[in-house]
């Protein structure tokens, strides 16, 4: 595993992600933050449902901030084609997709860790 040095609140620590990323995930987390408290309550109170149906919503604004913080340029792209594409846009513009959707997984991979390694729980309740 590859670690950066990062700095945040005058403490040092190890981190996964690199500090432009971090960085990124800092504004995504501040600009964000109503979105991803809705979508987290939302799920707690679906939780016995299927999670590909529950929250659509939610999930949307959430990775609309993905898109607009961290994909925008793999974003774009799928936008202007899908455009452009009309009714074809799924057999048209499978490459700008499939980019996009790498792009989403590997930020929300990368925030996970960011969410770990920032976590602001009281130890007492550990």
């Amino acid at each position: 595993f590859l670690y950066f040095i990062v700095t945040k609140n005058n403490c040092t620590f190890m981190s996964h992600n690199t500090k432009e990323f971090n960085e990124k995930a800092d504004r995504f987390s501040a600009e964000y933050n109503d979105q991803r408290i809705a979508l987290e309550k939302c799920l707690q109170s679906k939780v016995n449902d299927d999670i590909n149906f529950v929250c659509q919503k939610q999930k949307s604004a959430y990775l609309e901030g993905v898109a607009q913080i961290f994909c925008k340029k793999e974003y774009d792209a799928g936008v202007k084609c899908q455009k452009g594409a009309k009714e074809k846009w799924a057999s048209d513009c499978f490459n700008e997709n499939v980019a996009f959707g790498q792009c989403t997984d590997q930020v929300l991979r990368k925030l996970y860790i960011y969410n770990i390694e920032t976590s602001r729980k009281d130890p007492k309740n550990n």
